[in-house]
């Protein structure tokens, strides 16, 4: 088994070492409202603009997928603050 680096660190994690696997998904929310805010949409023309973007980029547009491989001290800085918020201040209301 050949040995793993940190994603964040770069620090190489020999076989046997302690490692972490993070696993990030993120996909597109739907609360069921579509805001269209001019009559003057045709809705027929706005979906075939849709059909010629390129079928990647779509994809990306609802949902992403991330891997990485964190050493012990990444995973311990990560999981203190995962969305890298500044410290000190209190999050803003979701």
């Amino acid at each position: 088994m050949s040995s793993q680096v940190c994603s964040r660190c770069s620090r190489i994690i020999q076989p046997g070492d302690l490692f972490y696997s993070l696993s990030i998904k993120v996909a597109a929310g739907f609360d069921g409202v579509i805001n269209i805010k001019s009559d003057k949409i045709d809705l027929s023309e706005e979906f075939e603009k849709v059909k010629s973007y390129p079928e990647e980029l779509l994809n990306e547009e609802v949902y992403r997928e991330f891997e990485f491989v964190l050493c012990p001290r990444c995973k311990e800085i990560y999981c203190a603050n995962p969305l890298n918020l500044p410290l000190g201040n209190p999050a803003p209301d979701a």
